[in-house]
């Protein structure tokens, strides 16, 4: 068995949803939804996926975005990175987001982001060792279809 990581770029919705028992081990969404979910995004055209392998076994995902925004211009941003919790700690992520950063410097983006959820400590210092920054607040209001799913987001004001 080697330790070699190999990053492979996932083409298409169906290809994708190999990740699915990688990304269960951190949502409840099923596997309908999230098939669902990866259609629409890449239905969208600026989609795109990633995977980590050691020996053909997944152990690492990530999706990413490529958009234009008026304040940095062109941009990647990271959504789901997930590494499998058997080797969490053994570089992965690294990998992948050096993947993602090498295509967006490829695709002549200005800026990598990554919004992630407060409360996450290990996850923030992951991306501080990595050269990120702490450059904002995400604001997040559940609305009446996404309340059921996301209810720590739906207003307590009476």
């Amino acid at each position: 068995m080697s330790d070699e990581v190999i990053i492979r770029e996932l083409v298409g919705p169906d290809q994708t949803m190999t990740i699915f028992p990688l990304y269960s081990q951190v949502s409840r969404l099923s596997q309908a939804v999230v098939c669902q979910r990866l259609s629409a995004m890449f239905a969208q055209s600026n989609y795109r996926c990633i995977a980590a392998y050691i020996d053909e076994r997944m152990v690492g995902a990530s999706g990413f975005w490529t958009g234009t925004q008026l304040w940095c211009g062109k941009y990647i941003e990271a959504d789901n990175v997930v590494v499998d919790s058997a080797v969490r700690g053994q570089g992965i992520g690294g990998k992948m987001m050096a993947w993602i950063e090498t295509e967006a410097e490829r695709t002549e983006c200005a800026v990598v982001r990554i919004a992630m959820v407060l409360g996450r400590e290990r996850t923030h210092q992951f991306y501080a060792r990595n050269g990120y920054f702490d450059d904002g607040l995400l604001m997040v209001k559940a609305l009446s279809r996404g309340a059921a799913e996301f209810p720590e987001y739906v207003s307590q004001q009476v």
